[in-house]
């Protein structure tokens, strides 16, 4: 990782690069997608003089679609003026009067209240209390104003984005970050024929669903759970296609489980019934169980049980059957028990009760990390670093990605088992050096490794105490669930005299969670000294 003061000076046209680059894959990759609007627009902008393409940059990657033109100030972009007229000329922004709403956002308190100095406002409101008077006092058109106001007429890069990443996550930033060296990234060969998109109607539905997405998340942010449930009115029917269902199941999700906890169990249950992805099975057999329809519930608990999607799924179906079987005859499974130890202690709690008990431990000669997730996810990262990386096809759209599109997916290791079975078995015969990948990929993105934390004599550490076997088992327990299996981890790993030992800590008032007994389990079955710390406050 590059530290601040060492970051490299980014060239005066960067921006202007980095939107070529985007350009460029989205004319090669998806011409064929692109409306007749987005197209002219790309045949004008390739036309266009570097101090118009430079300025039409600075525009669509600043927020909004209206500018002031006295606030576009960049030095290295010369005759700002003659810039506006050739994109006015070519009709890619309009230089027009804008609404009452716009004015009213782009301008200042002092701004507004000169403009509407023949109004009886006072200095003493604030801003939006002058808006408010201003709308309810004036119904002439807008005074004369004091800039001119540039609207662009088509805001394509949303389109452009979503095409180059694949996603409505990242955007043009994340070429800035790469620029200075910040995030480093694996370079994968990108195919032209590997792309997501392969019709226009895919790319509306998916920007549409995201703005669903980005505005439920906005009425929860503000507690509007009113406004937020009625994102639901507004969801299409569930979409066949698979990345857009998944997307979509994730946000009937979210909006289901609002649903329950307002009570509303039958809008829960209508969202609940069309997802396939966790917690859904789960919460179908609570609301049964809630509403005493046991013999629905047992169906749903069955199936979880027979063909659980996760961990997670699993665990809890076995706890609604236990539940259940008080209710119905059942045969529930037995709950499992805990094969780790569990210690208690009391200390001086000053800060962090981890920090506290790492430093317990280091007093007794352990040499001790407090690492939660970071150590087993980065020898996961490292054991399959190239195999993480490999050109499969769709994995890869684009060269800021920090591990495929199906890392979290069943399909990332049937996809990939053949390579993955080789790799363990070379590293448990020795033949597969971690610490040569670690030294040669140090600072590169991988989503598994947090180089912050995964530090060397850490990994070093992990290295020389647990066995080939065990690394391979704890990597294939994380490939059996990704995404659930990669938390849960012990708070803290320590060494001492050649021995390791994980350890879970939990403070006043806190208990283990599910999945974290699972991973004491089996760190224990593995032969691991694995055990829960429980800190009491000394008073």
């Amino acid at each position: 990782m590059s530290q601040s003061h060492n970051l490299p000076i980014l060239p005066p046209h960067y921006y202007l690069d980095n939107f070529l680059s985007i350009v460029d894959l989205v004319s090669t990759r998806y011409s064929d997608l692109l409306t007749e609007t987005e197209t002219n627009w790309l045949h004008a902008f390739s036309g266009l003089p570097q101090n118009a393409q430079l300025l039409l940059v600075r525009m669509l990657t600043r927020k909004g679609n209206w500018f002031r033109s006295d606030k576009l100030h960049y030095p290295e972009i010369p005759n700002i003026e003659s810039a506006i007229t050739t994109l006015s000329d070519e009709g890619l922004i309009t230089d027009t009067t804008p609404p009452f709403d716009v004015v009213a956002s782009l301008m200042t308190k002092g701004e507004l209240l000169s403009l509407y100095a023949h109004m009886p406002l006072t200095a003493s409101l604030r801003k939006p209390e002058i808006i408010a008077a201003i709308v309810k006092n004036s119904e002439e058109d807008l005074p004369p104003l004091p800039t001119r106001f540039l609207c662009l007429q088509h805001d394509v890069l949303p389109v452009f984005l979503l095409l180059y990443f694949g996603n409505s996550r990242q955007d043009i930033s994340q070429f800035v970050l790469n620029d200075l060296g910040i995030y480093r990234f694996e370079k994968v060969e990108l195919r032209p024929e590997d792309r997501l998109f392969h019709s226009r109607t895919q790319i509306t539905d998916w920007l549409f669903l995201s703005s669903l997405a980005d505005l439920y998340w906005d009425y929860k942010e503000t507690k509007e759970l009113a406004s937020a449930l009625k994102v639901s009115q507004m969801l299409s029917e569930k979409p066949d296609w698979p990345p857009l269902t998944r997307k979509w199941e994730r946000l009937a999700n979210k909006l289901a489980r609002d649903f329950e906890r307002q009570k509303d169990e039958r809008s829960a249950e209508a969202l609940f019934m069309q997802s396939s992805l966790p917690p859904a099975r789960e919460r179908l057999a609570r609301i049964a169980i809630k509403q005493e329809r046991l013999e629905e519930a047992a169906v749903l608990v069955t199936a979880m049980l027979e063909s659980p999607i996760n961990e997670d799924e699993a665990d809890v179906a076995a706890r609604i059957a236990r539940q259940l079987a008080k209710k119905i005859p059942y045969p529930a499974p037995k709950k499992t028990g805990e094969s780790f130890t569990s210690q208690h202690i009391t200390l001086e709690i000053a800060e962090r009760v981890e920090l506290e008990s790492a430093r317990y431990y280091a007093q007794q000669g352990w040499n001790v990390w407090y690492c939660e997730n970071n150590l087993l996810n980065a020898l996961f990262g490292l054991l399959l670093w190239d195999i993480i990386f490999e050109p499969v096809p769709g994995a890869f759209l684009n060269p800021f990605q920090r591990a495929p599109r199906d890392m979290y997916s069943p399909e990332f290791t049937t996809v990939r088992q053949v390579n993955i079975d080789r790799r363990c078995e070379a590293f448990e015969r020795g033949e597969y050096d971690l610490m040569a990948i670690y030294d040669t990929k140090l600072g590169i993105s991988n989503d598994w490794v947090n180089w912050g934390w995964a530090k060397r004599e850490l990994v070093e550490a992990a290295i020389s105490t647990l066995s080939p076997n065990q690394i391979v088992a704890c990597v294939k327990r994380i490939l059996f669930d990704p995404k659930s299996n990669r938390s849960g981890h012990p708070d803290l790993f320590m060494v001492k005299n050649g021995n390791c030992q994980f350890v879970e800590v939990k403070g006043p008032g806190d208990k283990l969670q599910h999945h974290q007994v699972r991973w004491l389990n089996f760190l224990a079955a593995e032969g691991l000294c694995s055990l829960t710390l429980y800190v009491t406050a000394e008073n």
